[in-house]
């Protein structure tokens, strides 16, 4: 109710720290941002919603419309046949599409068309090093080596591209993610985040969420 500019149904973000990935590409420019990946986390908690509230036995006819709304406008507004951008709020220009962050909403798996799916599948392509998925492709100009969200590998995108992946059907692919990426944690330790092209670790040499997430891969990969 207060993160959407009158008469707009997508949300947006007030800069680049909102969504955590805090420099990247998406973001270039300044300004508010309506970014795809922030409209399909709020599908997600809007469908737990209606979940909770049908197990609860109360109406959910609010949450569903909404939810179905959000999921309209998102593809309405935000798809192009080349891929998922994001919206500069006001003047309704499209920011660069090149950032991983475009690819998020593989999280909605099924709930998707399957060329939609398939699209984004492809375009992780030029994502894909030998490490993992950089934050912005190494053959992007904005491509930097330690530039935070515009190159390194982290664990938290590799995370939902894992979930997004399987959830669209595409499994071969997140065990390809995966897999490079617990060979990166087992070859370079557990850092903030990681050059895509060396494999180097960068900043925090010793992080949580990277050892949390390799964890998580590890015992997923040993379920399969």
């Amino acid at each position: 109710e207060h993160r959407r500019a009158p008469g707009r149904v997508l949300p947006y973000y007030q800069h680049g720290n909102d969504s955590g990935w805090d420099n990247a590409t998406t973001f270039d420019g300044g300004g508010v941002v309506e970014s795809p990946d922030l409209a399909a986390y709020l599908v997600l908690q809007l469908d737990a919603l209606v979940d909770l509230g049908t197990e609860l036995g109360r109406s959910v006819v609010r949450w569903r419309e909404e939810r179905d709304r959000l999921l309209a406008a998102l593809l309405d507004e935000l798809w192009t046949p080349e891929g998922f951008t994001a919206l500069r709020v006001g003047t309704g220009q499209r920011t660069s599409a090149s950032s991983l962050l475009m690819l998020m909403p593989l999280v909605l798996g099924t709930r998707l068309p399957d060329h939609v799916r398939s699209v984004m599948a492809r375009n992780l392509e030029a994502h894909l090093t030998a490490f993992g998925a950089a934050t912005e492709p190494p053959s992007s100009a904005a491509y930097d080596p330690d530039g935070y969200w515009r190159g390194p590998i982290w664990a938290p995108s590799t995370a939902l591209l894992d979930f997004g992946l399987r959830e669209s059907g595409h499994h071969a692919l997140a065990d390809q993610v995966g897999a490079r990426f617990r060979s990166l944690c087992e070859r370079s330790g557990f850092a903030e985040n990681f050059d895509a092209v060396t494999g180097a670790g960068l900043r925090d040499r010793a992080y949580t969420w990277t050892a949390a997430v390799y964890l998580s891969l590890c015992a997923s990969s040993r379920s399969a």
